[in-house]
């Protein structure tokens, strides 16, 4: 990345007009820094793993690329250094001049006399000052307010102008009264970024109109930039205010650092807790981006540590993504093997050690851990279907023979044990994935002894009205402590009770939609008849069922809305 970075800088380096990429050198710069910053947090971690002795202290070790890129860094500033040292100079030369100008004009109006000839000079000084370039910032003003007395007395002094100034004059003092009218008027604009251009507007208008009778000049210019003068301040007091904004906010952000950055310090070892912690990751991103503005170079730098520190964690959880998927590909590869020997003893006729082959196979099987969830399903189907030919074949040998029964009744109660003590991982997908492998296997197994049927089927169906239901309360729970915590980052922000409010509409509008999806389902259960209603009337009823207790949980939330 860092190698990335100085190809780029000397990349805009090729460029002759070194101003134009200072933009681009900034980001490059930054860029650098947000890298700095992850590589300073990962040796800071591994300083810490290793146990470092009391009183040493730690050490940043440097890029090996820091240098290089410095060196190269060090091009740019002396090329802007000289860039700007040439630009000084060259309004250093504008001012100096434009204070010749100036002289010259001081030398028409004392010693010039011929009214035709004055104003062909005057034109002439006029062109020249327009065609003089820019000046250092702190003379501009004095040179223009200089010019422009100059410019007035010139007007006033010259005796043809006298002839044209009682009519000239009062057009200049109505345009004047006109923008005396229109600066009035800034007082109502709202928008800062208007009101900037308009005050810039106005007096540049007002400085082009030229002079007005002596009598009301000072008093209408006093009353003109009153007026803008209290725009001005608006304007001031907006920044102000935006500048104490700017510091909050940059609070804000360093604390969403700081978040991010413990976080980055976990030791994270399974699937559930990195898909945990990643939620957190992602909500910390969703307020950092509803977080108002900092300073540009505040904003800009917290920025790149807070990306940096981005990075960082999902490059970790992408390395720990990549170990489950090799744990995830031995597994199957292991339960591949098994496959394999379950299919060449599928057609055997050597039931009892078959039989007992294939329990240890299943035994096998139960402790190798997980496939990947996508692949999990297809294996054990083809494992099965393995199993179940054989066990069909036996089945079929010994038709009418108690000790199948017998052997089918050890194996559930074995299977009941192992689903008695199955916890949940936490992982909704793949805990669902395996209480259905277990319905699975328990369908595979076949029948039972009659006098033992009925007490095996109801302590199966316990055991999974158990596990779901345990199921059930983990994601009710875990939805819920999302909408709580979701619902108080709301009531805190600044629209929060519109937010709330809007909230409890798309609720009402939920539960009105699910009921009517209740009365269609109901309506339809009527329809059905003839063979295969039952089946699909016990699917809508499921469907019913699953709408009710939506419709429940959504009242939940709107009890926490209104607490």
């Amino acid at each position: 990345m860092k190698q990335a970075l100085i190809d780029q800088l000397l990349s805009q380096l090729e460029t002759t007009d070194i101003m134009s990429i200072r933009e681009s050198v900034r980001e490059i710069r930054n860029n650098w820094k947000a890298e700095t910053a992850k590589e300073r947090h990962l040796q800071m971690e591994e300083f810490k793993a290793s146990n470092p002795e009391e009183g040493v202290e730690f050490v940043y070790t440097p890029h090996e690329l820091e240098d290089r890129f410095q060196e190269i860094l060090k091009q740019y500033e002396d090329r802007i250094e000289e860039k700007g040292k040439e630009l000084a100079a060259e309004r250093q030369k504008n001012f100096e001049t434009k204070q010749e100008l100036l002289k010259e004009f001081e030398t028409l109006l004392t010693a010039e006399e011929n009214i035709g000839k004055a104003f062909g000079t005057h034109k002439t000084l006029t062109d020249r000052w327009k065609e003089v370039g820019d000046v250092p910032g702190d003379k501009y003003h004095d040179l223009n307010d200089k010019w422009h007395k100059l410019n007035q007395q010139f007007f006033y002094q010259v005796n043809i102008y006298k002839s044209l100034q009682e009519n000239d004059l009062k057009i200049n003092q109505k345009k004047k009264e006109e923008m005396i009218e229109a600066a009035k008027g800034l007082e109502a604009v709202e928008t800062i970024s208007d009101l900037e251009v308009m005050i810039k507007k106005y007096q540049r208008e007002w400085m082009d109109i030229g002079p007005s009778p002596r009598e009301t000049y000072k008093e209408m210019g006093d009353t003109f930039f009153a007026f803008v003068r209290q725009a001005q301040e608006k304007v001031q007091k907006h920044y102000d205010a935006m500048h104490a904004h700017n510091e909050e906010n940059l609070g804000k952000k360093k604390a969403l650092i700081e978040k991010l950055r413990e976080i980055c310090t976990l030791e994270i070892s399974n699937g559930a807790t990195w898909n945990k912690w990643t939620d957190e990751v992602l909500k910390l991103q969703e307020e950092w981006r509803t977080t108002g503005w900092a300073s540009k170079k505040d904003n800009e730098e917290a920025w790149q540590e807070f990306r940096g520190l981005g990075d960082l964690f999902f490059g970790k959880r992408k390395e720990f993504m990549g170990g489950r998927r090799a744990a995830f590909k031995e597994n199957k590869d292991k339960k591949e093997a098994l496959i394999e020997r379950a299919q060449t003893l599928q057609h055997s006729q050597d039931w009892k050690s078959t039989t007992e082959e294939f329990k240890k196979l299943q035994d096998d099987w139960k402790k190798i851990g997980s496939a990947d969830p996508k692949d999990e399903q297809k294996l054990w189907q083809r494992f099965r279907s393995a199993a179940d030919l054989f066990f069909a074949g036996k089945k079929e040998h010994f038709a009418g023979i108690g000790d199948v029964q017998a052997d089918n009744l050890r194996l559930k109660e074995e299977l009941m044990v192992e689903m008695d003590a199955f916890q949940l991982s936490g992982n909704k997908g793949e805990d669902i994935a395996t209480l259905k492998s277990f319905s699975e296997r328990w369908h595979a197994i076949g029948f039972v002894p009659k006098d033992k049927l009925d007490e095996v089927m109801k302590r199966y169906n316990k055991i999974l009205d158990i596990k779901y239901g345990e199921l059930n309360e983990k994601r009710e729970a875990t939805e819920m402590n999302a909408f709580r915590s979701r619902m108080a980052s709301i009531k805190d922000s600044s629209d929060g009770d519109f937010k709330i409010k809007r909230e409890k509409n798309f609720l009402k509008e939920k539960i009105e939609r699910l009921k009517s999806e209740i009365r269609q389902y109901e309506n339809n259960m009527s329809i059905f008849t003839g063979k295969g209603a039952d089946a699909l009337r016990k699917d809508i009823e499921k469907k019913i069922k699953a709408s009710e207790r939506e419709i429940d949980d959504i009242k939940k939330k709107m009890q926490l809305l209104d607490a």
